[in-house]
């Protein structure tokens, strides 16, 4: 949270303080129902997705590109992609299938090349995509190799992060995706500095029901008791719409008797803050408690973020969460390497052995006929903002 003023977080700081007195989130207006064919009804799930392929969406941090040659071959959505960093140190993004009959070109996973190659038939692609070999070139036939580039998707870095859509001959207009709000509120995070310690995809059970988890502490107490719960205050959040995006804000346990508000430090340590990215992807900086080795690095306490991002699966029962948890600055072959890749593997546990579980019965419930709806409290705000921004999106009914 480099960015922030002492007092944009002392503003953020007395707001928790409020809500903390009150034992109480953000209050929606009235309770909110959604119907349960929402997350089973197999037209409605096929229009989410293609809502998602046409909607700009986070694909990696800058940090994950390092160097020019530095590529990332990856599946979002069904679609195979191929990401690069150029000689120019811009990212470009190209479909990963073959211009000659459609084959892989690259294997999934990252690396750095100077050009790709097609298992099948060797074709051969630059960085920048363009076709500049085939064997046999002289008895393949006419072939224009300026015609046979790989197909590219439109894509903008910027913030520290990599934004594509991922739909062909689409254009990125991030300014008017993001809006005034989350524009001014994103370069604060300073995510350019970011690092990966551990990334993993996720599967559970429909999207809807594995995002909300995501933006709602009132199962905290009980669910994550002996993990989560043990170090925030469960179900008191600062809950803020920024436009179809939110920021989400929340105290970390201490905040009343230890954080003094005159301390950037302190408030950094005890102010939570996170930003949602319309429609499913959620990102919260961590308390800035050091880990153990961390006094023996100059500079600040490294910054944790927990960056989340759920996307449908191939049918209405499934999905998959692009789980990260980063670290603002360097940590490999120091003092609190271990620390941090512990803090990083626990965190996706419980993830894995406490949120999912409970997911993946919901689906199971849903296709019983015991209920309708689903009803969220006022005390669970940002769900109610994420279905109606949804409904608007696909051109829905208003809930209401």
């Amino acid at each position: 949270m480099i960015g922030f003023e002492h007092s944009e977080l002392r503003s953020r700081y007395d707001e928790l303080v409020d809500l903390v007195a009150q034992k109480s989130p953000t209050l929606a207006h009235d309770i909110f129902k959604v119907p349960v064919s929402e997350y089973t009804d197999r037209e409605r799930w096929e229009r989410e997705v293609q809502l998602l392929r046409t909607t700009p969406m986070v694909l990696a941090l800058s940090s994950e590109l390092p160097e020019p040659g530095s590529y990332w071959s990856l599946t979002r959505l069904g679609v195979p992609m191929l990401l690069v960093r150029q000689k120019s140190g811009e990212a470009r993004l190209f479909i990963n299938a073959c211009r000659h009959r459609g084959a892989k070109v690259v294997e999934e996973g990252q690396g750095k090349k100077p050009r790709f190659t097609c298992i099948y038939h060797a074709w051969t692609y630059g960085l920048d995509g363009r076709l500049v070999g085939l064997p046999g070139e002289g008895i393949f036939g006419d072939v224009d190799k300026a015609d046979y580039g790989l197909t590219e998707l439109a894509v903008e870095e910027r913030y520290g992060l990599i934004w594509a859509i991922l739909t062909p001959g689409l254009a990125l207009d991030l300014d008017a995706f993001l809006g005034p709000e989350l524009s001014s509120l994103l370069p604060k995070f300073g995510l350019e500095r970011f690092r990966v310690v551990n990334l993993k995809e996720v599967p559970a059970a429909n999207w809807k029901l594995a995002y909300e988890g995501y933006v709602e502490t009132y199962h905290f107490p009980s669910l994550h008791a002996q993990s989560f719960g043990s170090f925030v205050i469960p179900g008191v959040i600062k809950v803020e719409s920024k436009g179809i995006h939110g920021e989400i804000v929340s105290p970390v346990l201490g905040i009343q008797e230890k954080c003094d508000p005159s301390s950037i430090d302190d408030l950094k340590r005890y102010v939570q803050s996170g930003f949602t990215i319309f429609p499913s992807t959620f990102y919260t900086c961590a308390s800035t408690e050091a880990f153990a080795g961390e006094e023996e690095r100059d500079g600040p306490p490294l910054e944790r973020m927990f960056m989340n991002q759920i996307l449908p699966g191939n049918s209405p029962g499934e999905s998959v969460t692009i789980s990260r948890t980063v670290v603002s600055g360097e940590f490999e072959g120091t003092p609190m390497e271990k620390e941090v890749r512990d803090w990083a593997n626990l965190t996706h546990q419980v993830v894995i052995d406490e949120d999912c579980p409970v997911v993946n019965s919901i689906q199971e419930t849903v296709y019983s006929g015991a209920q309708e709806h689903f009803t969220f409290g006022r005390n669970e705000s940002a769900i109610h903002h994420f279905h109606r921004e949804l409904h608007k999106a696909l051109g829905d009914e208003p809930l209401d």
